[in-house]
């Protein structure tokens, strides 16, 4: 399949160019470059758009051939998918819908929002939950038995956080590491009451950090502190929850907003990073490259936009949402187009 004259956005450097996606068994087999559009201003978008026409057409007749084939993108934007990087479909159909929903209702809800790398997609992993449900015996079996990849929902609440610490008489960090969680690839999901020590200990393990934004804001707990994420180094992405609600476009603005208004630093994080975090990120917590590039997954979203931006990151985080959501590619395949799911089960 070719996805042709699109404009395909390179998230880490800014760079817009026109060109066409070739994609086979699943991968990106070539991108061609058609001209180059870089950010700068009004003029040079135009002086691009008037030679594309020019070479379009010379085009025409070999691409032809191929119709069957293509898809036609008209200019639109292609960027990386977003990256859910936790998920419960249960707790997500019952808080939203009241009772279990088909798991094919959300997975179109998140093809839907542009997602195409999924937590449910992952096979080899152990997750771990409600540890001041658990005494140190029953903890020690399951950590015994737990796989090289673990997701730990954890520290979402100070009430929880002290449970733990009265039951094990250690810090919650100290507690994943003395039983040897912290050795695996692990990944928490929440932690928003972890401190600066206890991050510190987690940073020397290479954890990774999943934030709910939109459960969060639901349950009216407090962000985790991303300045001390940054400073630390410390990867995070970011996940739906356990909620239907699916939009990165409004996580993100969430994310934001939180720097600006609680943290009062409308430096820490730019709209750029927030958007790295919810795509790129995300995708490599959950063991996937998300880059658009040759020999990579033909995994990307196209955006309905204006076709000339004078900041795209400003413009994508604050001016869109999953409506400007055109179209989800996973692995070669379109899998909404449109808000319409059209991949089969």
């Amino acid at each position: 399949m070719i996805f042709k004259n699109c404009q395909l956005l390179d998230i880490k450097t800014g760079e817009i160019t026109l060109c066409n996606i070739h994609t086979l068994s699943g991968k990106i087999s070539k991108i061609e470059k058609i001209p180059a559009l870089a950010l700068g201003g009004k003029d040079e978008a135009h002086k691009a758009s008037e030679e594309n026409e020019i070479i379009g057409e010379a085009k025409k007749e070999r691409m032809r051939t191929y119709d069957e084939e293509c898809v036609n993108l008209e200019g639109r934007i292609v960027m990386p998918g977003f990256a859910n990087c936790y998920l419960s479909f249960e707790r997500a159909s019952v808080n939203s819908f009241g009772k279990e929903i088909a798991t094919e209702k959300l997975q179109a809800k998140n093809a839907c929002a542009g997602v195409c790398f999924d937590y449910c997609d992952l096979k080899n992993v152990s997750f771990l939950e409600n540890l001041s449900a658990l005494s140190p015996k029953e903890l020690d079996e399951i950590s015994f038995h737990l796989k090289e990849d673990v997701f730990i929902k954890i520290g979402q609440n100070l009430n929880e956080m002290g449970e733990i610490n009265a039951i094990y008489r250690k810090l919650p960090s100290e507690v994943l590491e003395d039983y040897g969680i912290l050795d695996r690839r692990a990944t928490i999901v929440g932690g928003n009451c972890f401190e600066k020590d206890e991050l510190e200990l987690l940073s020397a393990y290479n954890t990774r950090f999943v934030l709910l934004p939109n459960d969060d804001a639901r349950s009216g707990r407090r962000f985790l502190n991303i300045n001390i994420l940054k400073r630390l180094n410390i990867p995070f992405g970011l996940g739906s929850g356990e909620y239907a609600e699916v939009d990165f476009f409004a996580f993100m603005r969430e994310l934001l907003s939180f720097n600006s208004f609680v943290m009062e630093n409308t430096s820490l994080m730019s709209a750029q990073e927030a958007l790295l975090h919810a795509t790129l990120a995300g995708a490599e917590i959950l063991g996937f490259n998300g880059e658009i590039k040759e020999g990579n997954g033909a995994n990307f979203i196209v955006l309905n936009g204006n076709s000339l931006y004078e900041n795209i990151f400003d413009e994508i985080v604050f001016g869109m949402s999953k409506q400007n959501v055109f179209m989800t590619v996973k692995n070669g395949k379109i899998l909404q187009q449109n808000g319409v799911f059209v991949m089969e089960k």
